[in-house]
């Protein structure tokens, strides 16, 4: 059972390990950051030769383990936030971490309750991956299915939990002190972290995924989905089917099969399209070691443990953004962006205006074919950033998938033209949108809505009718500069408080000066006792007031 005092113990011991690893890499204090001579002399002889401090961070990073590494990763993603040298050293982190001793014959028959021999055939002793959350071992059933064992790592939820703890109270005082780092929405970002990490390490979620994924599959002849074997599945161990296959950007083997690469490349987008306008259930993290092509050319998409989902109502919104992007119509962009935001706080609407337009332009008809989608997705979230716009987790995993999609297309082919690889999509799209079917649809949603509307009208009048009557009506206005000052009114407040508190102290001790016992250079013990709680009352009052932009 999960208590406050066991999340406490956590902590404090997983804080004294990243203490300690913080250390061994030159980081005993911020100056490490911005000082390499400084810091050189604080390492130890293994990390002396590592003048960057971004290399550094990395290698950090690594050695803190499973939480902090997939938090790296989800930085990486993020060039508008973040140095662009940080950014190459995040994408170099490693999910991998040795090979931890386990009888896996016992922990079958721990986990199972079976007798492992009436079962499997065989079950190889010697995992043939190692990641921060499970280790994978192969084995035979005694039906003949050749199957893969997932299984998570002892005592792993308890590390993630101390360390999402720390990394709440690291983002927390960040934000609180640094305007810089409130204004990339690093809380939020961490929160959106938190879900799709315990979803990852919930095996029973993951089992759930792939039974998901295939339905919305079923009868495709050119995606092979995994099985799961319930009856060898839990929330610490997964049983799926072994598929064999190599990884999509292997382009070598993929010809050795006799397969065109660029059919392979139209199977795997119009997989992840599909996945996205379709189902609105996608893979969250759709890179080369995550997609295997068999010898037949049939697609498989591993690790499910993250997906991104999306409502209908969710899906509509997205269509509604594509075609007023294809229209340029930056109006409706912006009425379709709050539409879908999380949070806004626009300081300057016709600012953002221009900077769309700019982006637009950007994206004229001559360019389409030769843009940079990392490039233009960066921009556009960099614009979003600037103007305090929080778009919900769903954007975020989708806009990471196509361009790691269309990583892997252009590593394939690197002359690939990925407009005409999306055209049949969206002229699929419009067209779905202008069907007389879909015209009557939205026009009956339109009619529910007014009707609801109206039928609604003279309760919600009367109810305002009598709150006015009875004085309890109240009108609140909504003010960002507002807001400031209240703020800053309040900080002030409190800092008065605490110097009023530090000064009374501080007086209070130069009039018990005047007493003769126990003294320490002349003065009575109470008067250092007071002298020193008043000096603690006004510095703490200078820290609360401290704000750094």
């Amino acid at each position: 059972m999960e208590t406050p005092f066991r999340n406490q113990s956590l902590k404090i011991k997983r804080t004294v390990r990243l203490t300690q690893i913080l250390a061994k890499y030159g980081f005993q204090d911020l100056r490490g950051k911005y000082s390499s001579s400084a810091a050189s002399d604080e390492l130890s002889s293994e990390t002396s030769e590592l003048a960057s401090p971004y290399k550094r961070i990395r290698l950090a990073i690594e050695e803190l383990g499973p939480t902090f590494v997939k938090f790296g990763q989800t930085l990486s993603s993020r060039e508008d936030l973040l140095p662009k040298e940080l950014i190459v050293e995040l994408k170099k982190l490693q999910d991998r971490v040795p090979t931890q001793e386990l009888d896996i014959r016992t922990y079958l028959e721990d986990e199972l309750g079976i007798d492992v021999n009436d079962h499997f055939t065989e079950v190889r002793d010697t995992p043939i991956a190692s990641a921060s959350i499970a280790q994978v071992y192969e084995a035979s059933l005694r039906n003949g299915d050749q199957v893969i064992l997932k299984v998570k790592r002892p005592h792993i939820k308890e590390t993630i939990d101390s360390d999402l703890l720390i990394l709440k109270d690291i983002v927390h005082f960040l934000s609180n002190y640094f305007d810089s780092i409130r204004k990339i929405n690093l809380e939020y970002i961490l929160h959106a972290f938190k879900k799709t990490l315990m979803e990852e390490v919930s095996f029973i979620n993951e089992t759930k995924n792939i039974q998901q994924f295939a339905q919305n599959f079923r009868g495709s002849e050119h995606i092979k989905c995994m099985k799961v074997y319930e009856d060898y599945s839990n929330d610490n161990l997964l049983c799926i089917s072994r598929i064999s296959g190599v990884k999509i950007n292997d382009v070598e083997k993929i010809k050795s099969f006799g397969l065109s690469v660029n059919t392979i490349v139209d199977r795997g987008l119009d997989a992840f399209l599909t996945q996205i306008l379709y189902h609105g259930f996608f893979h969250a993290d759709p890179h080369p070691g995550n997609i295997l092509v068999n010898s037949q050319g049939q697609i498989t998409f591993l690790d499910l443990g993250a997906v991104g989902t999306m409502l209908p109502s969710d899906k509509l919104l997205l269509e509604d953004f594509v075609s007023s992007f294809i229209a340029k119509d930056v109006d409706n962009i912006i009425y379709i962006i709050k539409k879908m935001a999380v949070h806004i706080e626009i300081e300057n609407e016709k600012n953002l205006k221009r900077e769309i337009s700019a982006l637009l332009e950007m994206a004229n008809a001559n360019s389409l074919a030769s843009i940079d989608t990392k490039v233009f997705f960066s921009k556009f979230s960099n614009i979003l950033n600037e103007n305090n716009i929080i778009m919900p987790d769903h954007i975020y995993l989708l806009v990471r998938g196509i361009v790691l999609m269309e990583g892997i297309g252009r590593e394939l082919l690197p002359d690939m033209n990925i407009v005409e690889k999306l055209k049949p999509y969206v002229d699929d799209m419009i067209k779905k949108r202008l069907s007389m079917e879909h015209i009557q649809s939205q026009l009956m949603r339109k009619l529910q809505e007014s009707y609801h509307l109206l039928d609604q009208a003279p309760h919600n009048l009367r109810v305002i009718a009598q709150k006015l009557e009875q004085g309890d009506l109240s009108i609140v206005v909504q003010s960002q500069e507002l807001k400031n000052i209240q703020k800053q009114y309040k900080k002030n407040q409190s800092t008065s408080r605490l110097l009023a508190i530090g000064c009374v102290f501080f007086i209070g001790g130069c009039l018990l000066s005047g007493g003769h016992h126990f003294l320490i250079f002349g003065l009575p013990i109470i008067s250092w006792l007071a002298f020193f709680v008043g000096l603690a009352f006004m510095a703490y009052a200078k820290v609360r007031n401290l704000k750094i932009d």
